[in-house]
């Protein structure tokens, strides 16, 4: 059991507290209604007893703590990138729960075909350069036919922030790429037929849902990919080679260029005004004050 309420600093570094009365409140509601949705993505024969589970961009376990109160005979796992976050689970709920901290780029020290499942809730949606590299790698951590479930930006879209989103024209799309990660970092938008094309080299996409635009519960926008390990491995270069038979991968390339391009351009602007270059003494403090705080 998860008794210990996490500090309000790491609540709102996965963005569940903004503009909220009750924060921790919002916060255990979303990872309930997030675990109870996984959950219901499962076989219907799925049971948790004997199954060890990982939770891949865990944050301080809003869902993960779910599996353990609920349904103790599995074996729960969780890991994310920030130091603060694991180490607040290793001294708060572990045991029950098992967690590391993931490095920024795989491998994992774990053995291959650890895990009967993998969920990744918005992990993919953020990572522009390393999605093929993490995907290789969770498909070496399942065990034969094991199952991933992950949220994705992009199916049941049209657009971003008044920029119209075509099904035939985004393949993967970066959006923001200059966003720090303590901004949320980039955004990815994925389309379904290159999920298809890509992450189905090397898993059996089952279902894919469209995420609803009006953002509601308990996806907030998202849509959800779920997936079966496919046997054999495959290559970083592998997985990212575009389908030559596919005009829309060219497509998607150029609009991804053009789209880049853009966010370029307004950066620059961004980085060579005045008050950008007034104000780099105090960023260079905040980084060196947030480097302390994660050692």
């Amino acid at each position: 059991m998860v008794s210990q309420q996490p500090p309000a600093e790491l609540i709102r570094r996965v963005g569940w507290s903004i503009h909220s009365r009750d924060p921790q409140e919002v916060y255990e509601q979303r990872g309930r209604e997030q675990w109870e949705f996984t959950c219901s993505l499962l076989p219907e024969d799925w049971s948790f007893a004997g199954r060890r589970v990982l939770d891949f961009g865990c944050g301080i376990g809003r869902m993960l703590r779910n599996g353990a109160e609920h349904d103790p005979a599995g074996e729960y796992w969780g890991c994310d990138i920030d130091a603060r976050s694991i180490a607040w689970l290793e001294q708060n709920a572990s045991p029950p729960l098992h967690v590391f901290r993931a490095p920024e780029l795989p491998p994992t020290s774990l053995p291959d075909a650890h895990f009967d499942l993998i969920y990744a809730y918005s992990v993919f949606t953020h990572l522009s350069d390393s999605w093929s590299a993490w995907l290789v790698e969770l498909h070496r951590l399942l065990k034969d036919d094991g199952i991933l479930v992950a949220t994705v930006v992009g199916p049941g879209q049209t657009d971003f922030m008044g920029l119209p989103i075509g099904e035939d024209d985004v393949g993967m799309n970066v959006f923001a790429p200059y966003t720090p990660w303590d901004g949320g970092g980039p955004l990815i938008f994925h389309s379904r037929w290159w999920l298809r094309a890509h992450w189905g080299r090397l898993f059996d996409i089952t279902e894919l849902r469209d995420g609803e635009p009006s953002g509601s519960p308990p996806l907030y926008g998202q849509g959800v990919v779920v997936m079966r390990k496919r046997p054999g491995a495959l290559t970083i270069a592998e997985l990212e080679r575009p389908q030559r038979d596919e005009p829309r991968e060219w497509s998607a390339l150029h609009n991804n260029i053009a789209s880049l391009s853009r966010e370029l351009s307004w950066h620059t602007i961004y980085l060579t005004s005045r008050s950008w270059r007034l104000t780099a003494p105090l960023r260079a403090v905040g980084r060196w004050l947030r480097g302390r705080r994660t050692r």
